[in-house]
């Protein structure tokens, strides 16, 4: 397919498939993928892994957790300002919606988020698949999170976020070849319209 300038938000809690949708969106629009835990790793490498989320010091998960979110805005910024089109991996919170929106002001180039979500009893089998295989980076703390999941916590700290273009919701809990194919033919119509 032809190189396409829209910039894709994969949104959603941890384990719901924004990783597998995106780097498949990504691919089909020959547009590059840029994830939060794609700047995180090679923090991790770098300096080392967090022990845990809530410590105190440089090292604590939610301190390079917000440094890998600030490095992600500038990227973000930098492919909106460019005119590029973009697929861009994260959990944002309702706490970046004004920060988001200040980027895409004035985005010149099309704007699809594209919300991910599954069923409770999936995403703690995918949380405890994460932490039983070690598939992640350490540096994730997979199994702190298992031991903290609140599947309805999570469902409502990452709701569809109020920013600027399209939405698109994917639920995930059962999502099989065909519903790649038909969320791809989806957006392609959308972002034509």
């Amino acid at each position: 397919m032809k190189k396409n300038e829209t910039v894709f938000f994969m949104h959603g809690g941890p384990a719901t498939g924004k990783t597998t949708i995106g780097r498949r969106l990504a691919a089909a629009f020959c547009i590059p993928y840029i994830s939060k835990d794609g700047v995180k790793e090679p923090i991790f490498d770098s300096i080392g892994c967090p022990t845990a989320w809530e410590a105190d010091g440089p090292l604590s998960g939610r301190k390079m957790d917000d440094a890998s979110l600030e490095i992600l805005f500038y990227l973000i910024d930098a492919q909106v300002q460019a005119g590029c089109g973009c697929v861009i991996d994260s959990t944002f919170q309702a706490r970046h919606v004004s920060r988001l929106n200040a980027i895409l002001h004035d985005c010149p180039v099309p704007v699809v988020q594209i919300h991910c979500r599954a069923d409770t009893s999936v995403l703690l089998a995918r949380y405890r698949r994460r932490a039983e295989t070690g598939e992640r980076h350490p540096g994730h703390l997979d199994q702190n999170l298992l031991e903290h999941f609140d599947g309805d916590a999570l469902e409502q700290i990452f709701q569809p976020l109020d920013i600027a273009g399209h939405l698109v919701r994917v639920d995930t809990t059962e999502f099989a070849e065909a519903d790649h194919d038909q969320l791809l033919e989806s957006v392609k119509a959308l972002i034509k319209a």
